[in-house]
């Protein structure tokens, strides 16, 4: 496992033919990567009035959400940011306009019952890029550029001025564009790597951040049970039933340079007209896939490359059923285990290539299920009935157009989440505060297979899921800030440890930081300053003001318009609440007025830590919690005079949502005033 500190992709010249000082033009930002993550960027951007270039190497925009990953994999069903939820909300309406209210096709493409497992919005690929096609077309702002990939970097000390960007089409076609901001929204940090961004590749040694699950980890994954149940309800979550406990010999907690594997997400369907037959991939080797039959002793010793899923358990019991609209499934079950460590780095070529033997792979999964002798007749007639929808993908042979590319290269930001942003922080009820939060995450972290190693009983190494664990977390700001280049976010690759990346590797996520990207950089550009000199209150509280959500929780409708909805969120991200309920009704108690007034005098003063603050909090909300109790000494009549021009002196009772607009209006005066807050 290595940090590079100044590595660039392979760069092809441009074909004879081919003019490279041909301009694309100059934007006020430039996006690479047309991810859900990089339209919303590049739509925000837009809609604040900047001019966008968006680059797709492929000719189809949506990311993953386009090319086999049909669902929402949040189980958050609110508010978190505009874009998300207007995307949504247009996929709805399709599936109304064209079903009615009443069918299972609108059914699917809206939340479920939170208190079962998965029933979260499922839609058509095909769908899904029209209505980003649609939203796109809304802007004249943005230029969309597809079918052009990124050939050179072209950088100046610490920015980025162009981007040379080719065409693989006969005859090629190259050129350059320049901008003020970049971003990176590619799956594999194409951009940053190319600029010379320091980046990881595999997984970090246990020991580097103290991280429980990191490296070589050998678990299972087990119902989750009651207490799962009960803590998704507390936390207005919907139930995630998979987790993973036990260690096994093995889980040594060695770094690598390994990756999640990779898939092809087939879409499937059972419906006769529009279902087309899985012929015998070419180069078909049965002996690959006899490990979904092989129940022997020393099964586990024969480095199989298939997803643990499939090398557990009775194969009799395997079912497809219906999980998209139209009669379709997105089969997510045909994981190439090790095939894919050399991806991230590898030039186009050998990315195509890698690509191909990941479809070979997938189809011959599908065709051992339908054919082979030995898997039970009632198995091979049950995934006979299904083949590849012919309406989707149709210029690639109906399969999707990418992989599921689940981890690449994971550059340096300003700030690494790691496993411990994510978990419950140890004096207080949160996950770690942080004061440049744009974003929160919520999904459990987890991992697919890393190696085609195991035990009895194990899964693959590198595959778990850590619901018992993982909650809420905020997404700071500096996650996405490049650390050696001064004008490029990365809000899709954004910076993180392997463990941690688990709960950010999420299209809604990819999604919130991306708007929340587009926001900052038209601020930028407002106020002549970089990314990493961002006022975060500045930011925040445009962010607000646009229904951004920056703090997650759990009795708080953080897509309201109201000035309580921006408040708390605010001061969620400073320390003011120790715990995922605001409970805006309640009266503040004396203790906590005098906690928070010292809160407020130590954030003015710019000497102010949120997660002792929160430590605080909770010493008067949960005695016994082990926090200490403030000294505010003098603070508290500091804080009272401040607190007196907003409606409230710090001490007289008044309810919790009284008591944060009086708390945020002081914060805002000084942030008026050019302190940082």
């Amino acid at each position: 496992m290595t940090m590079h500190s100044e590595h660039s992709p392979p760069v092809e010249t441009p074909s004879a033919g081919a003019d490279p000082e041909v301009r694309a033009g100059h934007f006020d930002l430039v996006v690479l990567g047309a991810t859900p993550g990089g339209i919303a960027c590049a739509v925000r951007a837009a809609r604040e009035g900047l001019a966008v270039l968006l680059v797709e190497p492929s000719n189809h925009v949506g990311g993953m959400w386009t090319s086999g990953l049909q669902g929402f994999d949040t189980r958050y069903a609110g508010h978190r940011c505009p874009f998300l939820s207007e995307f949504l909300g247009r996929l709805q309406e399709h599936y109304r306009r064209e079903f009615g209210a009443g069918s299972p096709e609108y059914a699917m493409a809206c939340f479920g019952d939170p208190d079962r497992h998965g029933e979260r919005p499922r839609f058509e690929a095909r769908i899904a890029e029209l209505v980003f096609r649609e939203m796109l077309g809304e802007q004249s702002g943005i230029r969309l550029m597809s079918g052009y990939r990124l050939s050179r970097v072209e950088r100046h000390d610490r920015l980025i001025r162009r981007l040379l960007l080719e065409t693989d089409s006969s005859p090629r076609r190259a050129a350059w564009a320049s901008g003020e901001f970049f971003v990176d929204a590619t799956y594999e940090a194409d951009l940053a790597a190319g600029a010379g961004v320091p980046y990881r590749m595999g997984r970090e040694d246990r020991a580097e951040y103290g991280e429980p699950h990191a490296g070589r980890h050998l678990t299972s994954i087990e119902p989750i049970g009651e207490s799962g149940r009960a803590a998704a309800q507390r936390l207005n979550l919907h139930f995630f039933n998979r987790t993973s406990r036990r260690v096994f010999p093995g889980s040594t907690g060695e770094g690598d340079a390994a990756v999640q594997a990779y898939t092809l997400r087939l879409t499937l369907t059972d419906l006769p007209a529009n279902r087309r037959s899985i012929s015998r991939p070419a180069g078909y080797d049965r002996q690959r896939f006899v490990g979904m039959l092989d129940r022997s002793p020393d099964a586990h010793d024969k480095a199989y490359p298939l997803s643990s899923h499939y090398l557990h358990g009775e194969i009799s019991n395997l079912r497809l059923a219906v999980t998209l609209p139209n009669r379709k499934t997105d089969w997510l079950y045909a994981n190439f285990v090790g095939r894919n460590h050399a991806y991230p780095e590898a030039d186009p070529a050998t990315r195509r290539r890698i690509y191909e033997e990941h479809v070979a792979h997938a189809l011959g999964t599908l065709y051992f299920l339908q054919h082979d002798p030995a898997v039970p007749a009632t198995v091979r007639e049950e995934f006979a009935r299904w083949g590849l929808a012919r309406d989707e993908y149709v210029d690639t042979a109906n399969v999707p157009r990418m992989m599921y590319v689940r981890e690449a290269r994971r550059p340096r930001g300003l700030h690494v989440f790691s496993e411990h942003d994510a978990t419950r922080h140890p004096r207080h009820g949160r996950t770690p505060l942080h004061p440049d939060s744009v974003a929160f995450a919520e999904w459990p972290m987890d991992s697919h297979d890393c190696n085609p190693i195991r035990q009895p009983g194990s899964c693959n190494d590198g595959e778990f899921i850590l619901a018992d664990t993982t909650l809420p977390s905020q997404v700071p700001f500096r996650t996405m800030v490049a650390a050696t280049v001064d004008n490029l976010l990365m809000p899709v690759c954004l910076s993180a440890t392997h463990v941690g990346w688990g709960t950010l590797r999420l299209e809604p996520v990819f999604v919130h930081t991306g708007e929340a990207a587009g926001v900052a950089v038209a601020l930028c550009l407002r106020d002549r300053v970089r990314p990493r000199a961002l006022c975060p209150a500045a930011l925040q509280e445009e962010l607000l003001r646009r229904r951004i959500a920056v703090a997650y929780f759990a009795d708080v409708d953080l897509g309201g318009d109201d000035a309580w909805t921006r408040d708390v969120q605010f001061l969620g991200a400073r320390g003011f609440f120790s715990g995922y309920d605001a409970d805006p009704a309640r009266i503040v108690t004396p203790a906590l007025a005098a906690v928070w007034r010292d809160i407020l005098v130590r954030t003015l003063a710019g000497d102010a830590d949120p997660n002792d603050a929160a430590s605080r909090v909770a010493a008067v909300l949960e005695p016994g919690t082990g926090a200490m109790l403030p000294d505010v000494g003098g603070a508290g009549d500091q804080g009272a005079a401040q607190l007196r021009r907003w409606g409230w002196d710090g001490v007289s009772p008044v309810t919790i949502r009284e008591a944060c607009h009086a708390l945020r209006g002081a914060l805002r005066a000084a942030e008026v005033a050019g302190l940082s807050v």
